[in-house]
């Protein structure tokens, strides 16, 4: 029995299981923090996109043509996937265009990102230039 109590009272190994305890939470830390930064990215290159497109359609009042740029900046990857640009009907000079994405959680699998993504829509607005 005074074995058994010296046993428990021993610290030999206390510090592996705290480490084995505490590391869930530094695990899941890191996911999110990865999320955080592929989000912002995200975020960044879908304004740089539709700020672009606005660019070209202020000059050239083409869609298809703005559309194309908006794509091309975009690119393709597992994050972040292309829908839509679009430029409602205006009046008068002053336009308001539109670029929809879909942007996918990081630490989901390639084949749930569908499910598990988040629509993005960012706009500019801008003036046709004649």
């Amino acid at each position: 029995m005074l074995q058994l109590r010296k046993k428990i009272q021993e610290e030999k190994g206390s510090a592996t299981l705290e480490f084995i305890m505490v590391m869930p939470y530094y695990l899941f830390f890191m996911l999110l923090l990865w999320q955080a930064v592929a989000s912002g990215i995200t975020i960044m290159q879908a304004q740089s996109a539709v700020n672009e497109a606005a660019k070209i359609y202020a000059v050239t009042k083409n869609e298809f043509e703005a559309k194309e740029v908006a794509e091309n900046i975009i690119g393709h990857s597992d994050i972040m996937t292309f829908e839509q640009f679009h430029v409602p009907p205006h009046s008068g000079k002053e336009f308001t265009a539109e670029v929809k994405l879909k942007h996918g959680l990081v630490f989901v699998p390639k084949e749930w990102r569908n499910v598990a993504s988040v629509e993005l829509t960012h706009s500019a607005s801008g003036r046709v230039i004649e």
